[in-house]
């Protein structure tokens, strides 16, 4: 009786119930000897050799076939004949869901740890398959179906293609739109990642490299995260920095925002607002004159001025504050010499000491433009207007960036204005216009000219009205806010001021004008105009 219990019990233990003859893990490593021993997933390599993907490939292949006889177990059709790896016999004396789970995990393991060393992973054509229905379903805006190949790609096949990356802002923006309030925070997180990847493994694309993916992660970091502030103005930094003037235009006002936020938040003080200020600028206007599509720049260099003009750190007294000391250090940096004038002037605190002990320096360093205009804005402001002249004209001379010249001409027309040359002032304001399209100023300088003349002669009809140069002027005015809508609101007002200053109609009606009717305005105006009244 006792020997049959004995029996009995090695009976369980062995072949049933709680205990097995052979424990999974021990018929594992008999099924796939190579793999943790010639077949290592180490974080060491950094790629796998062609023998190395075939040996893996292979394994991969054995753990299929290993399934296929689990399988074809639990069906009852395994036989001696037909298994691949493990026999009727071994399967019946081990744990079979513990051996599945090995199999599984080993096989997805070996397929992520594939895909993060070799191109297409461990099966290229699954791989290629799945990048083009990733593909088809982005275009076709089906961001769930493309979720899930995704998904797949970016876990088991990162090094695959580079549009796993390029689209990961579509799909997980799509994800946190329809995640809850608690689930975002995550959906971020995994677009950060993607990002992260994407500088690992294509991180030295000539066109896309490291500082471009940076700006594209801290720009979508601060859209979907506000709280991450800090992290996103430094992501954007940091590829401005790497790109330089490659930097795109809207990194570049986007980071010149960011960097308004961070002051308001008490993070920055005044000197690196002015400081980023003046770097964004002088990297958009280099773009400006390096890139085809101008209008994108021309947008972005607006957005950024009209940013730093409504700063409370622009003030003159905090840019002085901000670069007198600097430039006290290092008179001899023409870099920084360029720069301080060039803020100084665009906040118009060209009267200040700095900026004349800066002009000063900056012409006897190297002469040029910038330089010779500095010094004529300097001079401008001490009401020296030869002196101004002179160095607007050498300035004009030296200058080859026709945006820049616009600019110094318009300043020539200011001086001829002072001097009271109208007709010379308003000849230099048209060919600033000549040479900037879209710049309204000088049209707004020759509505101011045209208001002040006090023209009463009419060359068509012939005759005598008074107040007719406000026809003139505010035809100016129109011109001035259709090529630069920055400066409509200032247009407005003055139209709507030399507006209540037209002729009366009784006046005109003995000259035979009436409203609409066709006149030319004389003096040294001579513009045709339409007839309206007060």
């Amino acid at each position: 009786m006792k020997k049959n219990l004995v029996l009995m019990f090695v009976f369980v233990v062995f072949l049933g119930g709680k205990g097995f003859a052979q424990s999974a893990e021990e018929l594992f490593k008999k099924g796939f000897p190579k793999l943790g021993t010639e077949l290592k997933c180490s974080e060491d390599k950094t790629n796998l050799t062609p023998q190395e993907v075939a040996d893996f490939r292979e394994q991969l292949k054995r753990l299929s076939d290993a399934d296929d006889d689990i399988i074809a177990y639990e069906a009852g059709a395994l036989t001696d004949e037909n298994y691949k790896v493990y026999t009727n016999k071994e399967l019946k004396k081990t744990d079979i869901d513990a051996l599945k789970k090995m199999i599984h995990d080993k096989r997805w393991k070996i397929i992520a740890y594939m895909g993060t060393l070799t191109k297409y992973g461990a099966d290229d054509m699954e791989c290629k398959k799945s990048i083009t229905l990733f593909r088809q379903s982005i275009k076709m805006k089906n961001y769930e179906d493309a979720y899930n190949y995704w998904t797949y790609l970016f876990h088991y096949y990162p090094m695959s293609t580079k549009s796993i990356y390029s689209n990961a802002n579509k799909v997980i923006g799509y994800k946190y739109n329809k995640a809850s309030k608690e689930e975002k925070a995550a959906w971020v997180d995994t677009l950060m990642m993607a990002y992260d990847l994407r500088i690992k493994y294509f991180g030295n694309d000539p066109k896309y490299p490291k500082g471009y993916i940076l700006g594209k992660k801290g720009r979508d970091l601060y859209k979907f995260n506000k709280a991450a502030l800090e992290e996103a103005y430094g992501y954007l930094k940091e590829s401005i920095d790497l790109q330089g003037i490659k930097s795109e235009d809207v990194v570049l006002y986007e980071f010149m925002r960011l960097t308004e936020e961070m002051y308001k938040k008490g993070k920055i003080d005044a000197d690196v607002v002015v400081d980023n200020y003046s770097l964004v600028s002088d990297l958009l206007s280099k773009r400006l004159a390096a890139v085809s599509n101008k209008e994108k720049t021309k947008k972005a260099i607006d957005g950024v001025d009209l940013i730093f003009s409504n700063s409370e750190a622009a003030t003159c007294d905090k840019i002085i504050g901000a670069y007198d000391k600097k430039f006290k250090a290092e008179p001899d940096n023409l870099e920084l010499l360029e720069k301080i004038a060039n803020i100084l002037d665009k906040k118009d605190c060209t009267d200040s000491e700095l900026f004349f002990d800066v002009a000063v320096r900056l012409n006897e360093l190297k002469p040029s433009p910038f330089s010779s205009y500095s010094i004529a804005n300097m001079s401008l402001k001490k009401k020296e207007y030869k002196k101004a002249s002179e160095f607007l004209n050498k300035a004009i001379e030296l200058e080859t960036n026709d945006s820049l010249k616009a600019k110094y001409y318009f300043k020539l027309a200011q001086v001829s204005n002072e001097t009271g040359n109208k007709a010379q002032s308003r000849s230099y304001a048209q060919k600033a216009i000549s040479l900037r399209g879209n710049y309204g100023a000088p049209y707004m300088l020759i509505a101011t000219l045209y208001a002040a003349s006090g023209c009463k002669e009419l060359s068509k009809p012939e005759g005598e009205l008074g107040r007719i140069s406000y026809w003139v002027a505010v035809d100016k005015l129109v011109q001035a806010k259709k090529v630069d809508p920055s400066i409509a609101e200032q247009a407005n007002k003055l139209i709507g001021q030399y507006s209540k200053n037209f002729p009366n109609k009784e006046d005109a009606f003995f000259l035979g004008i009436t409203k609409g009717s066709k006149v030319t305005v004389g003096c040294w105006i001579n513009e045709t105009t339409i007839a309206r009244f007060r």
